[in-house]
């Protein structure tokens, strides 16, 4: 997903309709039961349990196997820290939207959406925030956006007020198969070192960005939820 060759994956444009009772309990009040207005969809990998948690403090992680579909509005950050690697058992996310596009022989991802940061804490089942867009694009207006998380809480300048290690259970390398979409995605995500700005338009790639991304893929047990009117 970082190079030109993964573009088609990237390009993929299929609504999943998403009908376990364990999404719409996530979605909460943003669930609508019956209503055939909106379609629910969930990207990402599923809140599963992984191997392990970041040591690296203020880590920026990106769901690289796949796209949100345009108009997505997101509702919901779904996520597993039921285990504790390094010691810590509370901590900090921040989701993030991502609007991505090839830059010579890399994909770039910029920061176009800051979310609302929450404190969570080690619990044995997967839990849910609400990704409440704040600052920046708070709908993909394109078949190119993505999400990540950030274990900090950021201000509106995208800089680290609160900070701590890692709250997302994953494996590395990345786990096979479909990702939480379905068909043509992956459970690919790419990481950064601990303590870059998020600030809106700040980018992210193996080469031509302003913060390296790491490799080899991992796999995150994560996932963002949300709707896009029904067409």
């Amino acid at each position: 997903m970082l190079s030109t060759d993964r573009n088609r994956m990237h390009n993929r444009k299929t609504i999943v309709l998403v009908c376990s009772f364990g999404l719409l309990t996530a979605l909460g009040p943003y669930a609508l039961a019956g209503d055939d207005t909106t379609t629910s969809v969930a990207e990402g990998s599923s809140p599963s349990p992984r191997s392990v948690t970041d040591q690296e403090v203020a880590q920026l992680n990106i769901y690289v196997g796949g796209s949100l579909p345009v108009g997505t509005h997101l509702a919901a950050f779904q996520y597993l820290f039921g285990l504790t690697t390094f010691g810590n058992t509370s901590g900090y996310i921040t989701p993030l939207l991502f609007e991505y596009k090839s830059v010579e022989a890399a994909t770039v991802y910029t920061v176009v959406g800051i979310g609302k940061g929450f404190e969570v804490k080690l619990d044995q089942t997967p839990q849910s925030i609400p990704f409440d867009v704040i600052e920046g694009i708070a709908v993909p207006t394109g078949s190119n956006f993505t999400f990540g998380f950030i274990t900090a809480i950021v201000n509106s300048s995208g800089v680290a007020v609160e900070t701590s290690q890692g709250v997302v259970e994953f494996d590395t390398p990345s786990d096979t198969g479909e990702g939480a979409a379905g068909a043509g995605t992956t459970n690919d995500w790419v990481y950064s070192g601990g303590g870059p700005v998020v600030a809106l338009g700040t980018t992210f790639g193996l080469a031509n960005a302003d913060y390296t991304m790491g490799l080899p893929y991992r796999t995150y047990s994560a996932k963002a939820i949300g709707e896009v009117p029904a067409p």
